[in-house]
C-alpha cells in the first residue's frame, strides 16, 4: 500500500511540496495535522469535553489521552476537511460547515529517529450525541471519555494533580465497556502545556459567547 502523501512547508508555513508521512517524521519536515475538540454543553456551566484514548497499537503515544479527533491532512486537503477523522476514528459524521476554528498551533516533538514538526489547525464542534452513540475504530482508538471543562482547566493550570473522567474503554477482546478513573497530565499526549491551556480557554470563550479570535 502506498503511504499517504502530505503537504510540507517551511517554518513560516510557505508550501514546499509533498512527502510521505514517514519521510516527514524522519527528516523533521513541517506539515499539518488537524485537531478537533468535541464538546457538550451542560447545565449550570458544567460543560464537557470529549477526550480519546489512543490505541495501544499506535506507534506514537499509544494509550495516551488525546484531542477528541485528530490526524494528518492529506496532500491538497484543506484544513476543515480533516473533520473526516471524527468519522474515521469515532464513527461520528460532522459537516465541515459546523466546526469552529479556534487557532493554529505549532508542535515540535523529537526523539531518536522521530522528528515531528507540525502546524495544527485546531477546531471545535459542539455535539448533542452520547458516547454510547459512537463506533470506535479499533486500530485507532481504545476509548472515549468525557471530562469536565473546568476540571481540565484546573489540571492543566496545575491547580490539581488528578481529575476524574468517565466513558467507554475497550477490553481485551476489543469490546467497549464503561470505565471511570482518575488521570493526570502525564496520562495525556505530551503536547506543550500552553497548547492545552489555550485550547481549553478558547472552549470556555465559546460557551460564554466570546470571540474565538
Amino acid at each position: 500500500m502506498t503511504e499517504m502523501q502530505i503537504d510540507i512547508y517551511d517554518e513560516m508555513m510557505n508550501p514546499l511540496g509533498t512527502a510521505s508521512i514517514l519521510q516527514a517524521h524522519q527528516e523533521g519536515l513541517w506539515h499539518k495535522s488537524f485537531h478537533c475538540w468535541i464538546v457538550k454543553r451542560g447545565a449550570n456551566h458544567d460543560h464537557k469535553v470529549w477526550i480519546q484514548l489512543r490505541s495501544k497499537d499506535k506507534y506514537n503515544s499509544p494509550q495516551k489521552l488525546d484531542v477528541s479527533a485528530a490526524g494528518h491532512l492529506k496532500a491538497g486537503e484543506e484544513p476543515k476537511a480533516g473533520i473526516r477523522k471524527a468519522e474515521e476514528e469515532l464513527g461520528l459524521k460532522i459537516p465541515q460547515q459546523e466546526i469552529n476554528k479556534l487557532f493554529t498551533a505549532r508542535h515540535i516533538t523529537t526523539r531518536r529517529n522521530y522528528k515531528n514538526y507540525e502546524f495544527n489547525p485546531t477546531y471545535l464542534y459542539e455535539t448533542d450525541k452520547e458516547l454510547s452513540d459512537l463506533s470506535l475504530k479499533k486500530d485507532q482508538v481504545d476509548g472515549i471519555f468525557e471530562a469536565g471543562l473546568k476540571d481540565l482547566q484546573n489540571l492543566f493550570n496545575k491547580k490539581v494533580s488528578k481529575i476524574f473522567i468517565g466513558g467507554l474503554k475497550a477490553d481485551d477482546e476489543g469490546r467497549l465497556q464503561p470505565h471511570t478513573g482518575s488521570v493526570g497530565i502525564n496520562d495525556f499526549v505530551a503536547h506543550d502545556i500552553k497548547y492545552y491551556q489555550k485550547a481549553l480557554k478558547t472552549i470556555e470563550n465559546y460557551f460564554e459567547g466570546k470571540s474565538l479570535a
